[in-house]
């Protein structure tokens, strides 16, 4: 198990064995649904502030003054290139291999000639 799946393994065993003392104390069942709201509620108010935070933290990053800065005194370019090639089987291999070898030998037939 990694690290978190520990630690949840552990949260859950703790509200359980919380649920079972309150059960034995022969309280009502409303008890245990009040403790179970309020780390609810909890949870959520630790939500909302990271994401309060994490908000605040972007906007103090002013991203939107550079994004709008690019926008307006720059411009897009886009260069792409497409090449289809043909699926090589064995006999293709073959046949290029060839082709490539006596390619070769015609490039090293002229080096020579030229440096006669």
């Amino acid at each position: 198990m990694s690290k978190e799946e520990n630690k949840e393994e552990g949260n859950k065993s703790v509200l359980r064995s919380i649920a079972r003392k309150l059960r034995k104390t022969g309280d009502d069942d409303s008890l245990l649904g009040s403790v179970l709201e309020t780390g609810d509620k909890a949870k959520t108010e630790i939500v909302r502030m990271v994401a309060k935070e994490v908000r605040g933290y972007l906007e103090a990053l002013e991203l939107h003054k550079d994004l709008k800065h690019i926008l307006t005194n720059y411009s897009l370019e886009i260069n792409a290139s497409f090449n289809l090639k043909e699926l090589n089987n064995d006999k293709n291999d073959a046949v290029d291999k060839k082709s490539d070898q006596d390619d070769i030998n015609k490039d090293s037939d002229i080096v020579s000639d030229n440096s006669k």
